[in-house]
């Protein structure tokens, strides 16, 4: 009997419910965090030190450093009136606002940011322009369309482990991952079923003008790019590349642990503050009105729910509960395509990150992967795990954009995932008769 996983889909399903009768959502995540550390094992002081470790881990403490700066610099984009300028000139850009609504998330999902989707909210619900959109549905296109390059864009941290453990040149890798990413926007069109017509109406031809207005108000985002990448060029050639805890490897000593966090958050970090300063000081806002947006409470309940996750994730970690169901899964004998779906999918809905799903996944399909392909590339069963993987998390209700996304839009879970399931239904499919056309083909 899989206990384990039983145990972990017990605990989503108990935070799901409290979440359902109006409990906080970061009561609901520890109130799960509790009942699964004492399913997998843990007493009182496992639990504690679990939870203080989650916590105090340099990557806890800069998640909640860019989840204090993300909505932060979100407040004063919309005080100042740029957020609507910026979705007037999609709106005129993209020319209807139903695309808009996608197009604006999937520009921020460029930026592979923790909680991204909490920036791109606003502009969602801008987008809608007022018209009756469920918050279940603007939350479930603000998600979606966030998340449509992360199978194959290599600033995710997800797809460089992925290339390394597959040890894949990068060209070759990104080739055979687009498709994931084209069907993930095709899975995506039941979302714009049932909007109001208005929403679907078609605008003039876009003028140049429009073009250099679209560039100069999105100026604060394209900052946040620019920083990313000369500050990621930067570390790569003046400290080297980014240390990587590979699984099997030895632990990352203390300063590789902060060289690597420096890598993956150091360039957002200093991307975010330059963005915070430019779009201030281009917005006219006095310093006295940018200490007011950092004075507002609701700022900080949003790291608390970032803290609750991450309280959640340590948990997982000490209680052993991925390489319990990964053991319990090999133990049930499946065939071993049904495996290298499933792994992954169940890592991504325990971790909610696709390097948690990559990292602890793919060195045990990778052997199997072999297997089953007897000689012949690996890269169908690597589509196949990565897609199913990514599936898995986005169907997580502790991924962080899942969690912010809804509380922006103060939906619960449910509504989402009604919205959800076909899009789902709809990649997964396509993702198989991929996996089926390209194991033919080569």
């Amino acid at each position: 009997m899989p206990t384990a996983l039983l145990y972990t889909l017990g605990a989503f399903a108990l935070i799901l419910v409290l979440a359902r009768f109006r409990v906080p959502l970061a009561a609901a995540i520890l109130g799960g965090t509790v009942a699964l550390g004492v399913a997998l094992g843990l007493n009182a002081a496992d639990l504690l030190r679990a939870a203080v470790a989650g916590l105090t881990s340099p990557m806890s403490l800069a998640l909640m450093l860019i989840t204090l700066l993300l909505p932060a610099l979100s407040e004063i984009m919309r005080q100042t009136g740029q957020m609507e300028r910026i979705v007037s000139a999609a709106r005129a850009f993209f020319r209807r606002p139903a695309v808009t609504m996608a197009a604006l998330p999937a520009l921020i999902g460029l930026l592979p940011m923790p909680g991204g989707a909490l920036f791109s909210a606003p502009m969602v619900e801008s987008a809608a322009g007022g018209k009756p959109v469920s918050a279940g549905k603007l939350s479930a296109f603000n998600y979606w369309f966030r998340h449509i390059w992360e199978h194959w864009w290599p600033l995710y941290p997800g797809v460089i482990l992925a290339m390394t453990l597959t040890q894949t040149p990068a060209w070759r890798f990104i080739v055979f991952q687009i498709p994931l990413g084209l069907f993930m926007v095709v899975a995506g069109t039941p979302l714009f079923f049932g909007l109001h017509p208005d929403l679907h109406a078609r605008s003039t031809h876009v003028s140049s003008e429009t073009k250099r207005q679209m560039l100069k108000v999105t100026s604060s985002i394209w900052i946040i790019v620019l920083a990313y990448v000369l500050g990621a060029v930067a570390l790569h050639f003046g400290v080297g590349p980014a240390p990587m805890q590979l699984p099997g490897q030895p632990a990352l000593t203390a300063g590789q642990e902060w060289l690597s966090l420096a890598h993956k958050f150091g360039p957002f970090l200093v991307g975010l503050a330059a963005s915070l300063l430019w779009t201030a000081r281009m917005n006219r806002m006095p310093w006295s009105g940018v200490g007011r947006v950092f004075a507002r409470p609701g700022l900080y309940g949003l790291v608390v729910l970032v803290a609750s996750v991450m309280v959640f994730q340590a948990v997982l970690k000490a209680g052993g509960a991925a390489p319990k169901i990964a053991a319990e899964l090999a133990a049930l004998h499946v065939p071993a395509e049904l495996v290298i779906m499933a792994l992954p999918c169940i890592a991504g809905l325990v971790t909610g990150l696709a390097f948690g799903f990559v990292g602890t996944s793919f060195p045990i399909v990778l052997p199997l992967a072999a297997t089953a392909a007897n000689g012949a590339p690996l890269a169908p069963y690597v589509a196949l795990a990565y897609a199913f993987g990514h599936l898995g998390q986005m169907s997580s209700p502790i991924h962080l954009c899942h969690v912010v996304s809804n509380q922006y839009f103060k939906t619960p879970f449910g509504p989402v995932y009604r919205q959800l399931w076909l899009p789902m239904l709809l990649a997964g499919t396509m993702t198989l008769a991929y996996f089926f056309t390209l194991r033919a083909l080569l």
